[in-house]
């Protein structure tokens, strides 16, 4: 039976597990920094009230009655030569390795102890923002995860909500329209926008914009892009400054039997967000049973690429290549998605 060990519990990792597992040729190690994984796009619920727990998803307890060993450890190298990854307190050979440790907030200041990080933070913001000293706060980030958060704290009565991004336009890597409407919806609830602008400082009461102006701030969330988790740069891969070099199939430049999945990689027309990371898990996933059993490995090719934004009161925004769906309908969908796929991991896998 073969050893395949997949590092990193989040979602392109449990999607590869509970694949793989089925599998009677493998015999699955997960290795996990926590034994839970927050469903990232549930985090604007936890903001709005929904306990936390909710928006978990306890991964000893899912993977009890399944083939999935789960090991709680912090990845400290690995050498693909000896097929053995180093965690700190020891270390787990393998005979495939697929890695989904995804990436980490990219913060564009260097002291982050007035900034609270949307991603790892929810909590504390939640109990900031429901305080009757919060009045100003600042939003730093325009992408999907910014317009999302700033959508949800708008919500939140008493407050002034300023979205500060360093693009043209908010969710700037979706279609024109679609950052029209998301800029419309959002200053019909009262938020401000300061575009093609960086943060270079935040202090208790302040953000210090890139042309040294003040923007008041009680609270300041950071909701920027993500970069690939640090641990990649001691696995003696091939890599740019984007992440995990990875061929069609998913496999990383020069070994064949490490793969990777989600925001640690990089290829051509990469998207970093959830949808993209399931497809690539699945096929990496795939195609590590595909190598054991001897097929022809299968190449990772995205048809058509759903992307949904939620903007309050009952609004969404969807794009599915290039064409944009906006109002109540992409809302409901978007809901049920959310409310129905941690039941969807618990009841199925």
């Amino acid at each position: 039976m073969e050893r395949v060990v997949i590092i990193g519990g989040g979602e392109a990792g449990l999607i590869a597990a509970a694949y793989l597992e089925r599998a009677t040729e493998t015999d699955v190690i997960l290795v996990s920094e926590r034994q839970y994984h927050v469903f990232s796009f549930l985090l604007y619920d936890v903001l709005a009230g929904t306990p936390f727990n909710r928006a978990c998803l306890d991964l000893p307890s899912m993977f009890r009655e399944k083939d999935v060993t789960v090991v709680q450890g912090l990845v400290k190298g690995l050498d693909a030569t000896e097929n053995r990854i180093d965690l700190r307190n020891g270390s787990l050979h393998f005979d495939t390795l697929l890695i989904t440790v995804g990436g980490v907030t990219k913060y564009d200041i260097d002291d982050r102890g007035h900034v609270f990080d949307i991603r790892t933070d929810v909590r504390e913001i939640r109990s900031e923002v429901n305080s009757p000293n919060i009045c100003d706060v600042v939003v730093v980030g325009g992408g999907p995860v910014g317009v999302e958060t700033t959508a949800t704290l708008s919500s939140v009565d008493d407050t002034k909500v300023t979205m500060i991004t360093s693009s043209r336009r908010p969710i700037s890597d979706f279609p024109p329209r679609a950052s029209r409407i998301a800029e419309r919806e959002l200053r019909q609830q009262g938020v401000s926008f300061e575009t093609e602008t960086r943060v270079t400082e935040a202090t208790e009461n302040a953000v210090v914009l890139g042309d040294d102006d003040i923007e008041p701030s009680d609270l300041t969330v950071w909701a920027g892009g993500v970069r690939p988790n640090p641990v990649i740069e001691s696995f003696g891969l091939q890599q740019n400054e984007r992440g995990l070099r990875v061929d069609s199939h998913l496999r990383c430049l020069g070994v064949d039997a490490v793969y990777a999945a989600g925001d640690v990689v990089d290829y051509s027309g990469k998207v970093k967000d959830g949808y993209s990371a399931g497809l690539e898990a699945r096929i990496a996933a795939k195609n590590v049973l595909r190598g054991l059993r001897g097929q022809r490995l299968l190449e990772h090719n995205v048809r058509w690429h759903p992307r949904a934004v939620y903007l309050g009161r009952s609004d969404a925004l969807l794009t599915v290549n290039g064409r944009v769906y906006h109002g109540r309908g992409p809302a409901i969908l978007r809901t049920v998605a959310a409310k129905s796929y941690p039941f969807y991991w618990k009841s199925v896998y």
